[in-house]
């Protein structure tokens, strides 16, 4: 499988030809391309093991699991970016830079207390239904619905494998790491990322008034009233590439914590030229934006 890193075909991006590029959805093409032949090395880490076995133990799990989640977003992402949709590309993506800092705040301060507290973090909502179910069937006096009983082995089987038990999990546990989203960011040195890819980013996966007005509704400036637009706007390119680019930096992250000793420089090489095409690619699309201010 580690080979298959070197098999991904390149996609080119070439300044000359770029330069001819006569429209938005030129550049959005290619960068469609270049998020596919980025997805597609997600997609050859995330199936990446330790050399002594095929399989992951419940830490390790968790950043492969980080990695399928990220191939998965990002396809959609592609899937909604191909159909033209802004407004969802945007929410998918979103979630993609959400889950790019997670996985490589993880990396980064990789220890057995982090993982631990990821995963008791996680299961805060398994243990508040398992004890409102418990005290739903300790008011009907121990009669346990069908339903209830499937539930409640859902939530042990998620405890066993997960390596802790309902009692571990503290009640009041604001954030795994001790860090909210934007400071795991900023630790990243992401804070400007995190106000890119997030703030707008939030609006459209919460449906904030912010994101009506730009997506959703007509506005009449001069009466403040609104009427419904239900057409899709356009995808931007600069979203695409963002992504592209900080992916590409979460698959350094994750193949030198893997530290297996098969990956050669070419390895390091190959995803350093990768991330050079992109801000290339970006630098061009600018410059073309630039020229029709």
């Amino acid at each position: 499988m580690v080979h298959d890193i070197f098999k991904i075909n390149k996609v080119a991006v070439q300044e000359e030809e770029i330069k001819k590029f006569t429209s938005e959805k030129d550049f959005l093409c290619l960068s469609i391309d270049v998020l596919i032949e980025v997805g597609s090395f997600v997609c050859v880490a995330a199936n990446l093991y330790p050399l002594d076995r095929k399989e992951w133990n419940r830490d390790e799990a968790i950043l492969g699991g980080h990695l399928v989640r990220l191939y998965k977003l990002i396809s959609a992402t592609l899937d909604q970016a191909t159909q033209l949709r802004r407004e969802t590309t945007y929410i998918f993506a979103r979630l993609a830079f959400e889950c790019i800092i997670n996985l490589r705040y993880l990396i980064k301060h990789a220890s057995p207390g982090l993982f631990s507290s990821y995963v008791k973090y996680s299961l805060k909502h398994e243990k508040k239904l398992r004890t409102r179910i418990l005290e739903i069937i300790k008011e009907r006096d121990g009669k346990k619905l069908a339903i209830e009983t499937r539930i409640l082995d859902s939530i042990d089987i998620s405890f066993k494998v997960s390596g802790v038990t309902s009692e571990d999990v503290p009640q009041h546990l604001k954030n795994w790491g001790d860090k909210n989203i934007y400071q795991k960011a900023v630790d990243l040195g992401l804070a400007d990322v995190y106000l890119a890819a997030f703030g707008g980013g939030s609006h459209s996966v919460h449906g904030n008034w912010q994101d009506l007005l730009e997506f959703h509704l007509i506005t009449n400036h001069d009466t403040c009233t609104f009427n419904s637009n239900t057409d899709w706007h356009f995808p931007k390119a600069q979203v695409l590439n963002a992504l592209s680019l900080h992916v590409t930096y979460a698959i350094i992250d994750y193949l030198i914590w893997l530290n297996r000793e098969e990956f050669p420089e070419k390895m390091v090489s190959t995803l350093g030229e990768l991330r050079d095409r992109i801000f290339l690619l970006d630098k061009l699309h600018e410059s073309f934006l630039s020229t029709k201010i």
